[in-house]
């Protein structure tokens, strides 16, 4: 039979730290309570880890307990959310619109081509050179 812990994780770049594991849901919520005094400045999540099998623990599913994000503020807990950490191919997202994101998306993927602001770019070097130059004339010694 598959194996349930209990995590308390924390971001640490793209991904999840593990801070504490472990077997019970009452000793994983004093984890997340002590986590929460520790690392209490950014999120903090406690997840039921449902390990798919004995032979590779790498292998999991897991569920949202509890999630402290104070960025976020109070607001009531989640009912059930649930996931997956294996590596699956991700779903490629609806093409929006040409010439930016579709409404109500996030930030460009890592697919997205954002356009680049060439004419700005290139009236900035002209100032510089037009600027250079005015000085080498008028303060040249």
């Amino acid at each position: 039979m598959a194996e349930r812990k209990y995590a308390i994780q924390r971001p640490k770049g793209a991904k999840w730290e593990t801070l504490s594991l472990v077997d019970d849901l009452g000793q994983g919520k004093i984890e997340f309570r002590n986590a929460v005094n520790l690392h209490g400045a950014g999120p903090v999540r406690l997840i039921q880890v449902d390990f798919v099998s004995d032979e590779a623990l790498a292998d999991f599913d897991w569920r949202l307990i509890e999630l402290h994000d104070p960025r976020k503020g109070d607001r009531p807990k989640p009912t059930v959310v649930a996931g997956s950490e294996r590596a699956k191919p991700k779903p490629q997202p609806a093409k929006g619109k040409p010439g930016g994101p579709s409404k109500g998306r996030g930030p460009a993927g890592p697919d997205e081509k954002v356009p680049v602001p060439v004419k700005t770019y290139m009236l900035a070097f002209l100032f510089g050179v037009v600027s250079l130059a005015a000085w080498a004339l008028f303060y040249r010694t």
